[in-house]
């Protein structure tokens, strides 16, 4: 085996608990030397100036110029950029308008990647001053893990800006750090409180993500090509968006301060951050389900949804439909079911039409042929990506109204990969149910070795918990009479703008309910709770006094 061969392997087997990027023994900056070629990507659009600034800070980068090239991408520029004296030697220009019609930062970054060759793609913006060490920094994590995205430092400056000679003489010198007043310059508050909040990301949940903002990463280009790479379409928030998908890939968010930087003026968000959030949120809401309040309560369908539940369509069409309709009907309407059969089997030549041997499945396709919460999938997908959650039950199983949701909280209160639920008299996981976090998903295919079984490679790189079926309300639907096997009952909705004025008065509170026995408990609460209210007013009315004459 080759010396690269042994060190991609080696890179491989690192498995990592969730985010905890400790385990991982990156080579010491002043004693190292890499064999992994970089691509530096820059996109540009009218700003010669700073250009200038980025590109003679980057001429004096530690990392070895062989192994080095930066790529700027010229996004339609008016006059076109151009490359100034001083600049990296492996340096050149790429113009978006040769290569396509698309615009913006992420169609540029896009374009820059796919011009280039490195085997770890660097994003920086046109208006940085990186310091010497700030390529190296970032790149050795990739040295040692496929699955560390890194990220860079910066202070903003609203000083006066440089000339590029002294940019250059100052990197030469060591002595950038003193290019402006350390004490009139900013952070990037957001970004660094959520770093420290979280011992430097370790500790952070599935939302480590939002990190991912801002001018300065680096990443394995086999990471990138495996999540699709940066949307060209999004215009704004393709930072975030692009960071989402990342995370649902099983990547690890590295914080890397020794790769420092000068940030030449204010972040857009500094400067017009409600507009930018406006703008945002409509577009990152359709792509992103997490953080939850991007998508509001309204029942919305969306490209890419919270859960994909999986449901292989064998068994009659009846308890079929019933399991495939609990689901639809309960309070997690972020959710898209896959009804798993042979479906190219239906084919329309004559038959019996009574006696088909395929009725069954030919009811089933007729039942869910328009309904757009349902797809009719030719085999069980590996993996949700992008969704964060899969989840995989029997078509025998019956949630109840809240079962799905529940499922998720478990999930995300414990941080756990994989969420198993056995309903009453289940003896094997296939009998009941399980919620797979994708992330963790992703990340265990990618280091399972021949023989281990997934669930133990998922619950050794984000953990397990399971629940009961009894607790959830999920149900064995072939316990039931074949004449139960029905679809359950809208769920009740009061809309409090509509609620009658006693009704006000007293306070009645309102729950989803689902099937006739979530029905029958919401309507014990319900009486329970009215019997209460209504002797509190009893007891006020004995307590208060009688009206004096006057």
């Amino acid at each position: 085996m080759s010396s690269r061969a042994r060190a991609t392997a080696a890179r491989s087997q690192v498995r990592l608990f969730r985010n905890d990027w400790s385990p991982l023994r990156p080579p010491d900056l002043d004693d190292w030397r890499p064999t992994r070629s970089v691509s530096l990507v820059i996109p540009a659009h009218n700003c010669q100036r700073s250009l200038d600034l980025t590109l003679a800070a980057l001429r004096h980068q530690t990392y070895p110029a062989e192994l080095f090239e930066v790529v700027v991408v010229d996004d339609g520029s008016d006059p076109p950029l151009t490359l100034p004296a001083i600049r990296p030697e492996n340096c050149r220009v790429v113009r978006m308008a040769d290569h396509s019609a698309g615009w913006g930062r992420s169609a540029a970054l896009d374009l820059g990647a796919r011009n280039s060759g490195g085997e770890i793609l660097h994003w920086l913006d046109a208006d940085m001053v990186v310091f010497p060490e700030h390529v190296a920094a970032q790149a050795r994590w990739q040295h040692v893990s496929d699955e560390a995205v890194t990220l860079g430092y910066k202070r903003f400056t609203d000083a006066d800006w440089p000339d590029p000679e002294q940019v250059a003489q100052c990197c030469a010198a060591g002595t950038v750090d003193r290019l402006f007043r350390f004490e009139e310059t900013e952070p990037h508050e957001y970004v660094e409180r959520l770093i420290d909040d979280t011992d430097q990301l370790r500790a952070g949940d599935h939302l480590n993500f939002r990190a991912h903002v801002g001018a300065t990463a680096a990443l394995p280009r086999s990471l990138y090509e495996e999540t699709g790479g940066l949307n060209p379409e999004l215009r704004l928030g393709e930072d975030t968006e692009f960071g989402y998908r990342l995370a649902q890939a099983g990547a690890v968010f590295v914080p890397e301060p020794r790769a420092r930087s000068w940030h030449l003026g204010p972040s857009h968000m500094m400067t017009r951050g409600e507009s930018l959030r406006r703008y945002n949120r409509p577009f990152l809401a359709d792509l992103m389900p997490q953080p939850r309040y991007l998508r509001p309560a309204a029942h919305r369908g969306w490209a890419v949804p919270l859960v994909v539940a999986v449901v292989p369509a064998g068994g009659p069409y009846e308890l079929v439909r019933t399991c495939v309709d609990r689901l639809l009907a309960g309070d997690q309407t972020d959710l898209r079911v896959l009804l798993v059969a042979d479906w190219a089997e239906l084919s329309d030549d004559r038959r019996s039409v009574l006696a088909d041997p395929l009725l069954d499945r030919r009811l089933l396709a007729a039942t869910y042929r328009s309904e757009p919460r349902v797809q009719l999938a030719g085999q069980a997908p590996e993996t949700a990506f992008p969704a964060p959650y899969l989840l995989q039950l029997a078509p025998h199983l019956g949630v109840d109204a809240d079962s799905v949701r529940r499922l998720v909280a478990v999930a995300d209160q414990w941080q756990v990969g994989l969420v198993r639920l056995l309903p009453p008299g289940a003896v094997s996981p296939e009998d009941g149910m399980s919620l797979w976090r994708t992330s963790a998903l992703s990340r265990a295919r990618r280091v399972r070795r021949p023989g281990e079984q997934l669930d133990e490679v998922v619950a050794e790189v984000a953990g397990r918990r399971w629940v009961s079926g009894n607790d959830f309300g999920v149900l064995d639907l072939r316990l039931l009479p074949e004449n139960q096997w029905v679809a359950p009952r809208p769920r009740l909705v009061v809309r409090p703008a509509k609620r009658s004025r006693r009704a006000a008065t007293l306070g009645v509170e309102t729950i989803p309910v689902g099937g006739i026995r979530s029905l029958a408990n919401a309507t014990r609460f319900v009486a329970g709770r009215y019997a209460g209210l209504a002797a509190d007013r009893v007891r006020q009315r004995v307590r208060r006094p009688p009206p004096t004459a006057d």
